[in-house]
């Protein structure tokens, strides 16, 4: 019985024109972004190639084989031109415009390849000194200046960049750095996947469990019929199958998004060889500072991370809006109210005094964990570097949520509904 209810409150909810209309409209836009950003899908297909031949591992025995491969490559391009160069470059720049056309489609996707293949090696032999370069103490100061940061939030930034100095000193004895991926600075795939696509996903997400879960929650209230439904037999006992309703359509929501968009994404883009590499990839560098996670994470166990912050994100966010929904007999008036909330949790930590650990503190809640997707788990995001943020405010935010719902269905059942 209990689960036919919710069933049929599922239905309200997924059979409406306009969340279906918004979850058509927001799917075919994520595809629309991944085939637009898809033009250099075919280059990415070297770092595959990489993995396969040299292995995971950039070693000094692979980058002496690889530069053996690259000199024979450069052989043959000598003799394709007939003339000498060091570097696929060199020849490049040398070479007149109106020649161009003299070589074939193929010859160019030689040469093109043997390019890559150059910026590759280029890049794998400059990791240790760009590495050795790196001094956190400096980044450390860096950023308290341009946070402005002082007192006790000062102190506890620069404790967690001890911890994070440890751990970096780590990674760089395992080799975590020293794998194959994407170049970064060229391609900067990991905010393509992380920043553009997942963002999108959880803020569309998060649109449709808010009108859905305020829809559901609301259903009887704005069609006049709740003094009949909670009448009956079952009485005010629905609101918690609608509780359940909300939660379940959530994850079916976001499970579509998720899955349409993702498989789009994969079957665009290789990563064949590359699940297994570690997301710390010193090729995964794609701005001032490299990513550094505070695990050896690969980009597969990543990738499975920010997808279980997403769904218990979003399961938490309905667990919100059905609490607020209870108070507010308004569907649209909840739906406002809980987007104004999404953005004041995200803006609030600004508002902190710069010497405060409120800064920090207010730092730990579910807006900013779904709006630092990008940088989840990783050493290297600002103000919320902890190692303990992800898991923290997920504890803290679903004790939160579950009290909330508790009390709201308390609160219910001894409401005046007349």
């Amino acid at each position: 019985m209990g689960m036919r209810i919710v069933g049929h409150e599922c239905k309200k909810a997924l059979t409406s024109p306009i969340l279906i209309g918004l979850l058509l409209l927001f799917t075919a836009f994520n595809i629309f972004i991944i085939v637009g950003g898809s033009h250099f899908k075919d280059e990415l297909k070297v770092a595959n190639q990489l993995v396969e031949k040299y292995g995971r591992y950039i070693t000094d025995g692979s980058l002496q084989q690889f530069e053996k491969d690259l000199q024979a490559d450069l052989a043959q391009l000598e003799e394709l031109t007939g003339q000498q160069s060091n570097s696929v470059y060199d020849f490049i720049e040398q070479l007149p415009y109106e020649e161009r056309e003299l070589y074939s489609r193929d010859d160019w996707q030689f040469i093109e390849q043997l390019q890559l293949k150059e910026m590759y090696f280029g890049m794998a032999n400059d990791i240790d000194k760009n590495y050795a370069d790196i001094d956190l103490k400096q980044v450390a100061a860096s950023d308290i200046a341009r946070y402005g940061l002082s007192g006790n939030a000062e102190k506890i930034l620069l404790r967690e960049y001890d911890k994070f100095s440890q751990r970096f000193e780590e990674m760089k004895h395992n080799g975590e750095h020293k794998e194959w991926f994407f170049a970064g600075k060229a391609y900067f795939m990991h905010s393509f996947l992380f920043k553009t696509v997942f963002l999108h996903i959880a803020i569309e997400a998060l649109i449709l469990i808010i009108l859905s879960t305020a829809l559901i929650t609301n259903y009887e209230f704005e069609n006049r019929t709740h003094l009949v439904t909670y009448g009956t037999t079952r009485g005010r006992r629905l609101m918690k199958d609608k509780l359940g309703a909300s939660v379940m359509t959530a994850a079916l929501l976001t499970t579509f998004l998720l899955v349409v968009t993702l498989s789009t994404y994969f079957t665009i883009f290789d990563y064949t060889h590359l699940w297994g590499s570690a997301i710390s990839s010193a090729f995964n560098w794609e701005y001032n500072f490299p990513n550094v996670a505070w695990w050896d994470l690969s980009v597969g166990l990543f990738i499975v991370g920010v997808i279980v912050i997403v769904y218990i994100a979003m399961l938490l966010f309905s667990g919100l809006t059905f609490t607020l929904t209870i108070f507010v007999k308004n569907s649209y008036i909840a739906a406002i109210s809980m987007a104004t909330f999404f953005i004041l949790a995200w803006l609030i930590p600004s508002f902190m005094p710069t010497s405060s650990s409120l800064l920090f503190i207010t730092s730990y809640n579910l807006s900013v964990l779904v709006m630092n997707i990008p940088t989840s788990f990783m050493g290297s995001s600002g103000l919320v570097m902890f190692k303990n943020f992800e898991w923290m405010t997920i504890v803290y935010w679903t004790m939160i949520t579950i009290v909330c719902c508790v009390f709201s269905l308390k609160w219910f059942n001894k409401e005046d509904i007349q």
